[in-house]
């Protein structure tokens, strides 16, 4: 995890250098993960490439440009239908007008905190703790079971607050992966529950949810991802928040 993510996630296990890079793709059935780490605050974009790509997370919009760079040597931007934001803070939703910009894309956000995000309340989607104006965008509301087809592939959107009100996880039960924002990370860490509506009863829960889903991948909103083991850095994770809280 990054030294600018750390202050977002609690129980991590330690921190490295910044950087920017795209992973190769990570091949799950249908269809192709592609990691895009996010540098200092920003948070991961992940490229899920299948008949219909989709963009998940934007980033603070600080590296956007660079971001929608990489994104293009992949597919072509304007084949990219809808960008989905596992939650409203702005360090994943900072850029989401810039990849709309470019791709045309619809803005994806659970119906929790979608009044927010399009009321550019700079509180609950914590612009104003980066220092950050934040101006109203259009989103389509997503709701709990929700089901979102990319070809081959089929993601249920799980609700998965604690963290925030309207925190997603978007799931693929065939290969038993999940997109998890910044519900849990690698190494045990899980997110913070002192902003605006995180809850730590309910992200207790959402942690002890996804450990029995028996994930075997897991791609979290900042840090890195989890390949095979997904399991181990859940359980790890739920035994921090149980021991220390």
């Amino acid at each position: 995890m990054s030294p600018g993510a750390c202050w977002l996630a609690l129980g991590t296990r330690g921190c490295r250098r910044p950087r920017f890079y795209k992973a190769g793709a990570i091949r799950i059935l249908g269809m192709k993960v592609h990691y895009i780490a996010g540098v200092a605050y920003d948070s991961n974009v992940y490229l899920l490439e299948d008949e219909d790509p989709v963009l998940v997370d934007s980033g603070s919009g600080a590296y956007a440009d660079a971001t929608l760079e990489e994104v293009s040597k992949i597919v072509p931007l304007d084949r990219i239908g809808r960008v989905v934001l596992t939650h409203s803070h702005y360090d994943h939703i900072g850029g989401a007008k810039a990849f709309q910009e470019a791709t045309g894309a619809s803005l994806l956000l659970h119906e929790a905190e979608a009044a927010p995000l399009m009321a550019g309340d700079s509180s609950m989607t914590l612009a104003g703790l980066f220092g950050k104006g934040l101006e109203g965008l259009e989103v389509e509301p997503l709701r709990t079971g929700q089901r979102l087809r990319l070809g081959a592939t089929e993601l249920e959107v799980l609700h998965t607050p604690g963290h925030s009100p309207g925190s997603i996880t978007l799931y693929d039960a065939s290969s038993r992966s999940a997109v998890v924002g910044d519900t849990v990370f690698c190494d045990g860490g899980v997110g913070r529950w002192d902003f605006p509506g995180g809850d730590l009863s309910e992200l207790r829960s959402s942690v002890n949810r996804l450990r029995e889903l028996g994930l075997r991948n897991m791609y979290p909103g900042h840090g890195s991802y989890a390949e095979g083991d997904a399991k181990v850095h859940l359980g790890m994770a739920a035994e921090y928040i149980a021991e220390a809280y």
